[in-house]
């Protein structure tokens, strides 16, 4: 290891404050790794739809995003999704013929229904987190109590910084030309 680098860092990469360096080093080695979790978080969670349940992969988000935030409206799911609206409202409806879903008069407008997870959709959830919680604490099964702290604290700064970058793309992206964001 190199002067000025710590246990740890890719490839002994220096150790530098807000992730900022001058030729992009240590940004590309948080991609790679950023990737390289994508893809095992990809697999592992391919591995845990095939549990129980039948319900697809892509349909468990949908059920995991309700019962946390639910009951919503098929545009509102879509965003917090990032999804189509008319993907997520194919998958919704698979999932409200399944009983996992049901629809709900929305109050705010009788013409609208909001989407909420069913006693039976609430059971695949609960299976899901079970099956997701002893898969990761076999991953982090050598973690001290306080590096599982640390790194709770990082991912979810992490996913803090990803859902601005989201929402800061979206807002140019949606911008007209000529118009201020």
């Amino acid at each position: 290891m190199t002067p000025g680098t710590t246990v740890g860092d890719p490839a002994g990469t220096p150790a530098r404050g807000r992730g900022q360096d001058g030729d992009g080093q240590l940004v590309s080695a948080v991609a790679d790794q950023v990737g390289r979790q994508l893809r095992a978080l990809h697999s592992f969670k391919a591995q845990v739809a095939r549990g129980e349940s039948d319900v697809e992969r892509a349909m468990h988000v949908v059920l995991y995003v309700l019962a946390d935030h639910g009951p919503l409206r098929v545009s509102a799911l879509a965003e917090r999704l990032g999804t189509d609206p008319s993907t997520t409202s194919r998958q919704t409806g698979d999932l409200v013929r399944r009983d996992l879903l049901r629809r709900l008069p929305d109050p705010d407008d009788r013409r609208a229904s909001l989407l909420d997870v069913t006693a039976a959709g609430h059971e695949v959830v609960a299976q899901m987190k079970q099956r997701r919680h002893e898969h990761l604490a076999r991953a982090v099964d050598d973690f001290t109590d306080e590096d599982l702290v640390t790194f709770t604290a990082l991912l979810s700064r992490f996913a803090d910084g990803l859902e601005r970058a989201r929402t800061d793309t979206l807002r140019t992206t949606t911008t007209a030309p000529g118009e201020n964001a």
